[in-house]
């Protein structure tokens, strides 16, 4: 008998009894088994969910029989489970070896088994689960059939269908589906046929100077007239209540045109007439995993190999929700270590059990993303959000303007620093997923704003009082207000305010967007502890009631937009002011002298386009004149924010040679300068925080030059963010913008004489990174320009261009590398854009699709 190598016999002897030897110890297969029962699960609701959305009906005769084996595994799984953790307990005293090795394999076997029949079964269902189409794939469906004109897509705030409706939207851009046009539009809660109307007409082209003075039904005919002509599309999302289409102006849509809109009833897809409706659920598992992985990040993930399944069982219960997986995706990012991530289960499964069904527990999950947040006073800054109106664009300036006159951000001896704070919150909100940021702006996802309403509700002593953007034609009764701390009636149809309220504890009163007529002199005279009052965009209201004179307690006060024809003298015993506002107070005439002075701890003074800004003074130019307001602002010690208007070369230099108007300056608007040939910008070159500029009206103004040879983009107008040169017919180019760096918009507008916006030879160099960070270049009404840049230009940010009657402009400064990574719109009349030249075919080829004509 030949000999055979020991390692061979060996190898044949483990080969025999490997695979009984695995089935005894059947631990790790135990545990897989778990995991993929609970995919399979998963799985089993997703397709349950998809088939309802899509409303599949061919399919479920084939997938009735893998839902029902699916039950049958689900109980034939538990009880291999119960079998195998009993038979684990049966070993040997004192030793991890089996008692009884026979039955330890049967079992091990039939856990393997049973395991691949799992996974086979996973399979399956994750064949029928691509089959069945998503719901954008079931809205372009609907977009080709000619049988339907109308879409309604439903479910729960929250779940996406906002950006459902983005990508039809991008789908549509691309697709080979003819619409002449495709129009986003947001309703609301409380639909403002105007507002509908008017976002309508700027989506299919109309200008909006063109517009101005038109009443509502001559615009209700010219939007008709133009879609009755063609085929559209209306992606109409966020809707509440049924809106009369063709009241706007909006033609039916016989011609094959479609309306899509999104809404959380059925009912109102009823209402609206739509033939197809469809229903948007949660994200199927797979999805819903890679989103809040997306939103946790890798960093925090690999931070230890038990927290991606901790994150799984979190992800579990956020139910597909979109927003709550982004909200507590981001909120987990920050947790790094195994009890953070132990600690944050426990809450979220105490917080979930508590609130078992929506809306509440839909609240739950997006509030652990609040419940995170760093401190109170973040959280305080949060809440305070909910007072503005459902989809309010809420400016991050005016916002921490809010802030500080509530004294969130009031622990600083340099106003510059609390602005700055105010801005890193805005940015903790926006990184935690609570507020989106829109560059200048700030809005609330109406399901958070509902949740942080919903947090204040549950205290014991509810602060806030919120009826803003719900069309009062009255003020709540009285006793309402008495027992609150903040109330928002922004944005309604109140004309009086005569009940006197006894409120000793409210703080805060927005009355601003109303109608507002008459406010009685008793009105104010019981609410001793008001910080924050707005009484802005109340055109009716032409003089302050003698009851604010007495608010002693107030930091902050807002004109902006009023009919005020004076300040009266008694406004200096608001001593605590930090915040005034009186831009756009057109028919304010006279600020008394040392009315400003008075108010110690003003840090933000916003007073652009009011018509007082810089002449009426005292009673006048004759008494007061801008030095006397000049010297009134440089008393002002922590002054931090000035917005203003000046009317001629005299004030501007008055104002330029005093420190606080060249550190505090941010917006200036320059009018009216009749006489002036040239102005020398070096004047603003010493404002490092100038961040908007106008210059309006000055007629005979031809050159804006820089004698100061030391001012460079290095050193001057670095923070210059938007420019605005309006009316100026004299005026022959902008080459001075070469020095600011970081503007991002521009508007040319009524400049007859500019032939060429940047003047190279004037320039005296060539630079590729003019408008660098140019985001919207608007030229209107410029007949001779011909110029915009000799050389094309990269324009990275570029979002926007318009011209409008610039005959002339046959070139803009574009080729194919322009604007690379994203895509621009160009919008101009249809004959100017045919006789536009390019760079080269590329160039043209490039920017086809970013044409939109005007109307």
């Amino acid at each position: 008998m030949a000999n055979i190598p020991i390692g061979e016999v060996l190898t044949f002897l483990w080969n025999v009894i490997k695979e009984p030897v695995a089935y005894t110890d059947y631990g790790e297969n135990l545990r897989t088994l778990e995991t993929k029962m609970d995919e399979l699960l998963h799985l089993k609701n997703d397709l349950t969910e998809n088939m309802q959305m899509a409303e599949v009906r061919s399919m479920r005769s084939q997938v009735k029989g893998w839902f029902s084996r699916v039950g049958r595994m689900k109980t034939e799984v538990d009880e291999l489970m119960d079998q195998a953790t009993q038979e684990m307990q049966k070993n040997c005293f004192g030793s991890c070896c089996p008692k009884n090795c026979w039955s330890r394999y049967k079992i091990g076997k039939k856990i393997g088994e049973k395991l691949k029949a799992v996974s086979d079964h996973i399979d399956k269902g994750e064949k029928y689960l691509s089959s069945v189409p998503s719901p954008v794939e079931s809205v372009m469906r609907c977009l080709c059939d000619l049988e339907k004109s109308t879409i309604g897509i439903y479910g729960p705030g929250g779940v996406g269908k906002t950006a459902l409706l983005t990508q039809v939207s991008n789908n549509l851009l691309s697709s080979q589906l003819q619409f002449d046009f495709v129009i986003s539009v947001v309703a609301s809660q409380d639909p403002d046929s105007e507002r509908i109307q008017r976002d309508i007409g700027k989506e299919i082209g109309f200008l909006e100077d063109r517009w101005k003075g038109k009443s509502f039904q001559q615009r209700a005919r010219e939007v008709s007239s133009v879609l009755s002509q063609k085929k559209f599309v209306l992606l109409l999302d966020d809707l509440w209540k049924p809106v009369d289409l063709a009241e706007v102006g909006v033609p039916s849509r016989e011609n094959g045109s479609k309306l899509v809109f999104t809404t959380r009833s059925e009912e109102l897809c009823n209402s609206m007439g739509a033939e197809e409706k469809i229903r948007v659920g949660g994200l199927a598992w797979d999805k819903a995993w890679k989103l809040f992985q997306e939103k946790v990040g890798e960093d925090t993930l690999t931070i230890h190999p038990e927290i991606p399944r901790l994150a799984e069982t979190i992800a579990k219960m956020c139910n597909g929700l979109p927003l709550a997986l982004i909200t507590v995706g981001r909120a987990m990012a920050c947790r790094k270590t195994l009890s953070e991530w132990h600690h944050s289960i426990e809450a979220l499964s105490r917080a979930t059990a508590e609130f078992p069904s929506t809306p509440h527990q839909d609240y739950v999950l997006v509030k652990f993303g609040y419940d995170s947040l760093p401190s109170d006073k973040v959280r305080s800054c949060f809440l305070y959000c909910a007072l503005f109106p459902e989809g309010f664009c809420i400016k991050k300036s005016d916002l921490i303007d809010y802030w500080i006159g509530e004294g969130f951000l009031g622990a600083y001896s340099d106003a510059c620093e609390a602005r700055i704070e105010g801005h890193t919150i805005i940015d903790i909100l926006a990184q935690a997923c609570l507020l989106e940021d829109e560059g200048r702006d700030v809005k609330m996802h109406q399901v958070i704003r509902d949740m942080a309403l919903w947090v204040d509700s549950r205290r014991e002593r509810p602060a806030y009082l919120v009826e803003a953007g719900t069309q009062l034609a009255d003020a709540p009764e009285v006793g309402k207000w008495e027992v609150v701390r903040k109330v928002s009636l922004m944005a309604n149809n109140i004309q009086n305010l005569s009940k006197a309220a006894r409120c000793n504890d409210l703080v805060t009163l927005l009355l601003s967007r109303n109608n507002l007529k008459m406010i009685s002199d008793t009105f104010f005279q019981s609410m001793p502890s008001l910080k924050v009052l707005d009484l802005s965009e109340n055109r009716e209201i032409t003089e302050l009631p003698s009851g604010i004179l007495k608010l002693v307690s107030l930091q902050y006060l807002n004109l902006s937009w009023t009919g005020i024809r004076q300040v009266p003298v008694q406004l200096k015993n608001l001593v605590k002011l930090k915040c005034l506002n009186l831009e756009h107070t057109y028919e304010l005439r006279t600020i008394p002298m040392q009315v400003i002075s008075n108010f110690p701890s003003l840090t933000v003074l916003r007073m652009a386009h009011c018509a007082s800004s810089d002449r009426a003074v005292g009673d006048g130019v004759q008494t007061g004149g801008p030095g006397s307001l000049a010297r009134d602002l440089q008393c002002l010690e922590h002054l931090n924010l000035l917005t203003i208007t000046i009317r001629s070369l005299y004030s501007l230099q008055t104002f330029a040679s005093f420190s606080k108007f060249q550190a505090a300056t941010r917006e200036l608007s320059l009018q009216q300068f009749q006489h002036e040939r040239s102005l020398d910008m070096s004047l603003l070159g010493g404002m490092n925080g100038l961040d908007e500029l106008e210059i309006i009206d000055c007629i005979n103004l031809k050159d804006l030059g820089i004698s100061n040879s030391s001012i460079t983009s290095e050193t001057s107008f670095h923070s210059l963010r938007r420019v605005s040169i309006v009316n100026c017919s004299a005026l022959e180019d902008l080459t001075w913008l070469t020095l600011a760096p970081n503007i991002r918009f521009l508007k040319i507008s009524r400049c007859s004489k500019m032939e060429e916006i940047i003047r190279q030879e004037k320039s005296g160099q060539r630079n590729l990174k003019m408008f660098e960070k140019l985001e919207c270049l608007q030229l209107v009404s410029l007949p001779n320009l011909n110029v915009i840049y000799p050389d094309a230009l990269p324009f990275p940010y570029l979002k926007e261009i318009l011209v409008d009657d610039c005959p002339n402009l046959r070139k803009l400064p574009l080729n194919s590398n322009s604007a690379k990574e994203h895509r621009i719109v160009i919008q101009g009349w249809e004959d100017w854009w045919r006789r536009l030249e390019w760079e080269d075919e590329a160039a043209q080829h490039t920017f086809l699709p970013s044409f939109k004509g005007c109307l």
